[in-house]
């Protein structure tokens, strides 16, 4: 099957320039022997063919409806001319899946298609068959100004399109050093475009065959370049999975490294990924290689992973089926999908690869991992937990744990769509909310204590002042007057932490409603029953334990570690005081989360306490039961 060259024009600036630009070298094709067909992509495409005389204004819309009733003889017919000129009616109505219908069947009759399209982010898609771009811009501030982000624009539509900046210089031009402005391209094509040259080649009469002509020759060069530029177009020896694209990525991995030390004060991600798309174009012309562009996106992609990402796990982040990635060392990397953990095939090519990784991660939020700080907990930029474990600890390289965040809240409906619970268990919790009741979540790790305390302080009355405490913010509450804290660890020098007590026993001088805290694990234990004690009722927790029984267990035994020498009933006591209602939640074997058990603590007046069940899973029958 024939395929012809795609040339796209994008005009940024005076349509005289751009449409002389495409009238020449449609004219240096026909001195050539060559076909041309122009796909007029503008709104104002009338101008284009002013320039042609042409009479009679042909259609997209036509060419469709004759493609599409397969009848090739007609096609031929209806474009009767050498050099054929198409315009659209209606651009927005326009598919991408139609567009490339018709160029299919005009490549088999054209050597060259020439598409121009304006400084339309819409148009851009139309671009992505090109092998050709070129960039009309005018010598200006602001044209050359927003040719950067013109660029960025277009290598994220169109992967490995080979993109030539022509830059016309007028007789009005401000006087810009091109060897000082770092927005015009080095391999830019310069056109001398004067007063007196426009309105010469204004006119339909202008004889492109005037080699006295110096825009003339401009053309013939910008001609003969797009050949030499198509010509071998891809090199097919590198293919995705061979050793040579191996090599071709470890070579532009370290000279990348070097061109984005400039841009080590950028931190927006969309801004860096783009100029790395830029970059890796540039070098590969440089190694003079051309790629197909399968491969060129996938090198981009993983270098940019790589350079500004978190290299080979950001394809794990982006899966929303995964819900906790587990790297043990380089080698062995699992992830949590369905409640279930799997191994990936998926490794780490050396260990120093994992640590820039593990760096990147802790480094943005001030946290540091060495031999003197083997542990670490931080959270990415959305909000997904991490955990790092180091040598001398761990003997099996670095350890990395993402408890990832979700990026939507579950609901309660959503819950009982899972069966994690029934319509009048979630009742029964809203009311416990709703007026107050201190509320303790207890379960195993990853059983979704934190997604639960989400979805219980989802109902919360916007009018109360909620404070949250944690120590890597987890919780998504939707109010509007909620004041979050989190802990900080010890410095470099040992100095600065900030407990999560010292936030428990500062948050009750900031006049709070309700305080929730993430999890109790320690000494802060013993403060947050305090709080609950004086005043703060409708405070909510969480606590890893087995059972509403041995919660209670592990409150007192945390309690004790805030280093104060009471009795254990006094403790008991406390506690008594301080919780109303205890719901244990679970993993299942399955993978499943479920509410096991819902609980409340009946009280005396010795301060004792039974734990009085009202909600009980049965794991047999799967199913729930009230109990009172």
């Amino acid at each position: 099957m024939k395929k012809s060259k795609v040339i796209s024009i994008l005009q940024t600036g005076n349509s005289t320039f751009t449409n002389s630009l495409v009238r020449g070298l449609v004219t240096q094709n026909t001195y050539n022997n060559k076909k041309s067909i122009v796909v007029d992509l503008r709104l104002n495409s009338y101008l284009v063919w002013h320039y042609y005389g042409k009479k009679e204004i042909k259609y997209f819309e036509d060419i469709l409806n004759i493609v599409l009733n397969g009848n090739s003889s007609m096609l031929k017919s209806y474009l009767d001319d050498k050099n054929a000129i198409v315009s659209v009616k209606d651009i927005t109505k326009l598919s991408l899946d139609n567009f490339n219908t018709i160029m299919k069947s005009l490549s088999e009759i054209y050597d060259d298609i020439f598409v121009i399209v304006d400084q339309n982010k819409t148009l851009y898609k139309f671009i992505s068959v090109s092998d050709i771009l070129l960039c009309v811009l005018e010598k200006e501030p602001v044209c050359l100004a927003n040719y950067q982000q013109i660029y960025s624009d277009i290598i994220s539509t169109a992967n490995n399109i080979t993109i030539i900046p022509i830059i016309f210089r007028t007789d009005i031009n401000f006087n810009i050093d091109e060897t000082e402005n770092k927005f015009i391209p080095k391999d830019s094509v310069f056109i001398n475009f004067d007063s007196s040259t426009e309105k010469e080649i204004a006119d339909k009469n202008f004889m492109f065959n005037d080699n006295n002509n110096t825009f003339v020759e401009k053309i013939k060069n910008i001609a003969n370049e797009i050949y030499d530029q198509t010509s071998n177009f891809s090199d097919s020896s590198i293919t995705i999975n061979s050793n040579k694209y191996l090599v071709l990525k470890e070579k532009l991995h370290k000279d990348l490294v070097e061109k984005m030390k400039e841009y080590s004060y950028e931190q927006d991600k969309k801004i860096l990924t783009s100029v790395i798309k830029v970059k890796v174009g540039e070098l590969l012309s440089i190694y003079e290689i051309k790629l197909k562009n399968d491969v060129y996106a996938k090198l981009c992609k993983e270098l940019t992973d790589d350079i500004v990402g978190l290299g080979i796990l950001e394809d794990l982040l982006a899966d929303e089926s995964v819900t906790e990635i587990m790297v043990n060392g380089c080698n062995n990397i699992y992830v949590e999908k369905n409640g279930k953990i799997e191994e990936t095939e998926i490794k780490f090519s050396d260990i120093e690869k994992l640590k820039i990784v593990i760096n990147r991660i802790v480094a943005p939020i001030g946290r540091h991992v060495d031999e003197s700080s083997p542990i670490v907990d931080a959270r990415l930029k959305d909000g997904s937990r991490v955990n790092v474990v180091i040598s001398p600890i761990s003997l099996c390289g670095p350890i990395l744990t993402i408890r990832k965040f979700a990026k939507n809240k579950l609901s309660g409906q959503e819950l009982i769509n899972y069966g994690s619970l029934n319509l009048e268990m979630l009742e029964f919790l809203r009311f416990a909310v709703l007026n107050k009741k201190n509320i303790l979540i207890s379960g195993g790790t990853g059983s979704g204590k934190t997604t639960l305390l989400n979805v219980l302080s989802s109902f919360i009355d916007s009018r109360e002042r909620i404070i949250t405490i944690e120590d890597s913010a987890e919780l998504q509450l939707q109010q509007e007057h909620v004041i979050k804290l989190e802990s900080r660890p010890k410095s470099l020098e040992g100095t600065s932490e900030i407990t999560i007590r010292q936030l428990v026993i500062n948050s009750l001088r900031m006049r709070p409603d309700r305080i929730i805290v993430g999890e109790c694990r320690a000494g802060e234990t013993l403060d947050m029953l305090q709080a609950m004690n004086t005043g703060h009722s409708g405070s909510m927790t969480t606590v890893h334990s087995n059972s509403c029984t041995d919660a209670i267990s592990r409150l007192v035994v945390m309690s004790l570690m805030a280093g104060f020498d009471l009795p254990e009933q006094s403790i008991i006591s406390m506690i008594v005081s301080a919780i109303d209602i205890i719901v244990q939640i679970k993993r299942c074997s399955d993978g499943s989360r479920k509410i096991s058990e819902i609980s409340y603590l009946e009280k005396d007046e010795k301060k004792s306490y039974k734990l009085v069940p009202i909600f009980i899973y049965n794991e047999q029958n799967n199913i729930f039961i009230k109990n009172i």
